[in-house]
């Protein structure tokens, strides 16, 4: 089920919202939580991350979308 989400994503050139991560799984008829958005989120940064030469701008910015999220 990841996979079908990450695949969905891994063209885009930003971690997607919080929301658009939702309505893919809505679109496809899949329940969620929060733990698999996370998991997707995580996956999809190291996914974009891995296609550029210039690191972990995604995986940072992820990481400030996170505490931003629950602290």
């Amino acid at each position: 089920m990841c996979e079908e989400i990450v695949k969905r994503f891994e063209n885009n050139k930003e971690v997607p919202t919080y929301h658009e991560i939702c309505g893919a799984f809505v679109d496809i008829g899949k329940g969620f939580s929060e733990k698999i958005i996370v998991e997707n989120e995580l996956k999809i940064a190291l996914l974009l991350d891995s296609k550029i030469s210039h690191g972990d701008s995604h995986w940072d910015s992820l990481k400030l979308r996170w505490k931003a999220r629950w602290c």
